[in-house]
C-alpha cells in the first residue's frame, strides 16, 4: 500500500463548507482551518489541470467479478436494508420542564442537528436555549460559559476536543449537569465529565470497514484508492478501519491511499482523481472518507471524459451526495447519517441520564460486531448503505428512519 500526500492549494467555497461540515461532525485539531458562515455552493469549479497521480501498488493477477469474501458480501447486504424501527427502543419515562443548551458550531450540520434537538425538546416540554460559534478553541469556550451562565440540565454539543472546553466541562462536572457529546474520538461513555458520545471512535471505524466491503463487492479490476483527509481524528480511524477491512475483505486487491489537506477540497483534488484515474485505466474504484471530498470531481470527470471510468463511496454526505448518485455521476453509494435523528437522540439520551437511567445502548447488529470494537452503533443511531434505489428524494436530508419524531415522543409516552 502506498501513500502521497499532494500540494495543498488555495481555499475554494466549497472547500470552506466541507471543512466546515467536517469540523462540526468530527472535531479537529488547533491547526485545523476554521469555518464561520458556509456560503452556498453554486457552480462547481471548472476541470482542473490534472496533477500528480497517487502512486498504486501491483494489480491483481487476474481481475475477477465477485472480489469480496463471503463476510464482506453478507455485511454489505445486511446495510443494505431500511431501517425501519429506532435501534434503541426501551422506553423511558421524560420530566418535562428540563432546560437544553446546545452549544452549536456555525456549520449546516449543526443546523440540521439543532432543527432536531429544538423539535424533540419541544415535544418533551423543554426550554430550548443555544450559543453558536466558529469551531475555534476560544469561540468554543465562550459558548460554553454561556452554557453555565444559563444554568440548564443539560448541555448538548458536537465533537470539538474537549481540551478547548476542558475548564468549561470541569465546572458542568462540579455542577452536576451532564453533558451529551457526538463524534468525539472515545467510547461511548467516556465520562471525565461526558456522559455520552452517540458516534464513537468505533462508529468512525465501522464506517471505514462497510466502506471496504462495498469497495470489494463493487470493484471489478482490484484497483481501489483510498481518500484520506487525516487533518480530523476520526476521519484517521475511518482509514484505518478502511485499510484493516480491505486487506480481509479483497487480499487480492491493489490498494493505494492518497491523504490530502482541507485546502485540496474542491481546487487541486478534483484534478487529482483526474490524474489518477488517467495513470491507472484499471483504477475503477474511489473511496472518499468523507462526503463532503466530492465537491466539483463529477464535473471535473466529466471534462476528462472519465465519469464512468470509476465508480465512488463515502460517508456522512448530504443532498450532494445524494444528487451524484441518483444522476449516476461517479458516486453509487454513501454510508448514510441521520443529522436530525440524531438531534432527537441526543434528548432522549439527556432524559435517560436525567432520569438517573445512564443514555442507554443499542445492541450491536450481528453484522457489524468486531472483536475489540464494543461500540459500534452503541449511540442508538441508524446506519444504512444509501443508493440510487433507497433515495427518495436527493435534495433532502436522509432521515434515517420514517416517521422517528412519533416513534421517539411514542418511546417518551407522549
Amino acid at each position: 500500500m502506498t501513500q502521497r500526500h499532494p500540494r495543498r492549494g488555495r481555499i475554494a467555497t466549497a472547500a470552506l463548507l466541507a471543512a466546515g461540515i467536517l469540523v462540526a461532525a468530527c472535531g479537529g485539531d488547533d491547526d485545523a482551518p476554521v469555518a464561520t458562515d458556509a456560503p452556498v455552493a453554486t457552480d462547481a469549479p471548472d476541470a482542473p489541470v490534472a496533477t500528480d497521480a497517487p502512486a498504486a501498488t501491483d494489480a491483481p493477477d487476474a481481475p475477477a467479478e465477485g472480489l469480496a469474501g463471503a463476510e464482506a458480501l453478507a455485511r454489505v447486504e445486511a446495510f443494505r436494508q431500511p431501517v425501519t424501527e429506532l435501534p434503541l427502543g426501551t422506553p423511558v419515562a421524560i420530566e418535562s420542564g428540563k432546560k437544553v443548551f446546545y452549544v452549536q458550531c456555525g456549520v449546516p450540520v449543526c443546523q440540521e442537528i439543532a432543527v432536531g434537538i429544538e423539535a424533540a425538546a419541544a415535544a418533551a416540554g423543554w426550554t430550548y436555549e443555544t450559543a453558536s460559534h466558529q469551531d475555534t478553541p476560544d469561540t468554543v469556550a465562550s459558548a460554553f460559559d454561556a452554557a453555565i451562565a444559563a444554568a440548564p440540565d443539560v448541555v448538548l454539543t458536537s465533537g470539538n476536543p474537549r481540551e478547548w472546553f476542558a475548564p468549561q466541562l470541569a465546572t458542568l462536572q462540579e455542577s452536576g449537569i451532564p453533558v451529551i457529546a457526538w463524534s468525539l474520538p472515545e467510547t461511548y461513555e467516556p465520562g471525565e465529565g461526558i456522559d455520552a458520545n452517540l458516534l464513537t471512535q468505533d462508529d468512525y471505524y465501522f464506517y471505514g470497514v462497510l466502506m471496504a466491503d462495498y469497495a470489494a463487492a463493487t470493484t471489478t479490476t482490484g484497483n481501489i484508492l483510498f481518500v484520506g483527509l487525516p487533518t480530523f481524528p476520526v476521519l484517521s480511524i475511518v482509514q484505518e478501519g478502511f485499510e484493516a477491512e480491505i486487506a480481509t475483505a479483497c487480499p487480492t486487491c491493489s490498494v493505494s491511499v492518497s491523504e490530502v489537506a482541507v485546502t485540496d477540497l474542491g481546487t487541486n483534488l478534483p484534478g487529482q482523481i483526474v490524474s489518477a484515474l488517467q495513470a491507472d485505466p484499471e483504477l475503477d474504484m474511489i473511496v472518499y472518507a468523507f462526503g463532503g471530498m466530492l465537491f466539483g470531481v463529477p464535473d471535473a470527470l466529466d471534462s476528462a471524459g472519465l465519469l464512468d471510468q470509476a465508480k465512488a463511496v463515502s460517508q456522512a454526505g448530504g443532498p450532494l451526495n445524494f444528487g451524484f448518485i441518483t444522476e449516476g455521476r461517479h458516486q453509487v453509494a454513501e454510508v448514510g447519517i441521520a443529522s436530525e435523528l440524531l438531534g432527537w437522540r441526543a434528548i432522549d439520551a439527556a432524559a435517560r441520564v436525567l432520569a438517573g437511567e445512564g443514555p442507554g445502548r443499542a445492541e450491536t447488529p450481528t453484522d457489524a460486531v468486531i472483536d475489540g470494537r464494543p461500540d459500534i452503533l452503541a449511540g442508538g443511531l441508524p446506519l444504512q448503505i444509501l443508493e440510487a434505489g433507497s433515495i427518495a428524494d436527493p435534495t433532502a436530508l436522509w432521515p434515517g428512519v420514517d416517521g422517528f419524531q412519533d416513534k421517539f415522543t411514542a418511546l417518551w409516552g407522549l
